[in-house]
């Protein structure tokens, strides 16, 4: 697995005035990072009990309203507020109740608190083109390389933090994989194997409402959470088996797909991402059993 730790570019000693300025920051935070286009007034806070930030920094120490971002422009203020644990601005404290006029590469910090309670999160401020793409191509760098998806450590990351919101009341984790994939490369080649699993990638990401949700697990198995009741969830999947059959026979390379879930009610902790994948595979054996390309949830 690559090592992703998010690394602090020295910012250049001249600023590039000649780029077109487009206020955005992007979010450290345990080797994931997170793009936030900035405009008018953007709280920045830990999401909790149904109540989402504009700008979502998890953590124990990060206040629910740590501080406000002000653009108007191409220009941004930000507003530190009393919290917590503080805030640093480009490695030194920031004051409560004071006003930083941020500069293309300046940096937030908000310290853990402790070393076991995480990493502490950097919100980098960038400003010129240049500046954004570099962020950008550091942020492509964490995902899988042939799909374009979440790799599996930054999928578990994101349902860590997002499996108690109201979006995820009711929600499925699937576990799907390419039927008889080897034949795929053994008689067609691995030119082709790849041309399946972008289809494959590119069926997941029109299903889903945000790239997060799923992720490429390894080789040709795949993992999401599709949100909704069982009954709506598995007539998305059987959509998304269809649409995945249909585009790679046009694509001279038919496959079929075999997809496993578990309903998260199912569980004691719907935290608990491993346990799921466990009961999802045990569905998806079931199905590999009864003569694949079909959907079957566990326990049904």
């Amino acid at each position: 697995m690559e090592d992703k730790t998010v690394m602090i570019i020295e910012k250049a000693n001249e600023p590039e005035t000649h780029e077109l300025k487009r206020p955005t920051v992007f979010v450290c935070q345990e080797k994931t990072i997170t793009e936030y286009r900035l405009e008018g007034l953007q709280n920045m806070g830990r999401p909790e009990s149904g109540v989402f930030p504009d700008i979502m920094v998890y953590g124990r120490f990060v206040s629910r309203n740590h501080g406000v971002f002000e653009t108007g422009g191409d220009e941004t203020v930000f507003h530190v507020l009393k919290t917590t644990n503080g805030l640093k601005y480009n490695g030194k404290t920031a004051e409560p109740f004071t006003d930083i006029r941020l500069r293309d590469g300046d940096e937030l910090m908000i310290p853990s608190g402790n070393k076991d309670e995480g990493e502490d999160a950097v919100i980098v401020y960038a400003s010129t083109q240049s500046r954004i793409r570099m962020w950008r191509n550091l942020q492509e760098a964490s995902r899988d390389k042939l799909t374009g998806l979440c790799n599996r450590e930054d999928f578990m990351i994101w349902w860590g933090r997002n499996y108690a919101r109201r979006d995820y009341k009711d929600a499925v984790l699937f576990i799907m994989d390419v039927d008889d994939f080897k034949e795929v490369n053994d008689k067609k080649g691995h030119n082709a194997g790849d041309e399946v699993l972008k289809i494959v990638a590119e069926e997941l990401t029109n299903m889903v409402r945000y790239q997060s949700q799923i992720c490429r697990w390894g080789g040709d198995e795949f993992i999401g959470v599709v949100p909704g009741t069982p009954e709506k969830a598995e007539a998305r999947l059987k959509n998304l088996s269809r649409r995945i059959c249909e585009r790679s026979t046009e694509a001279g390379v038919p496959v079929s797909v075999s997809i496993g879930y578990v309903d998260s009610h199912k569980m004691k902790d719907a935290k608990d991402m491993s346990g799921m994948i466990e009961f999802a595979d045990k569905a998806l054996y079931n199905i590999k059993k009864t003569g694949k390309g079909g959907v079957g949830g566990y326990g049904s």
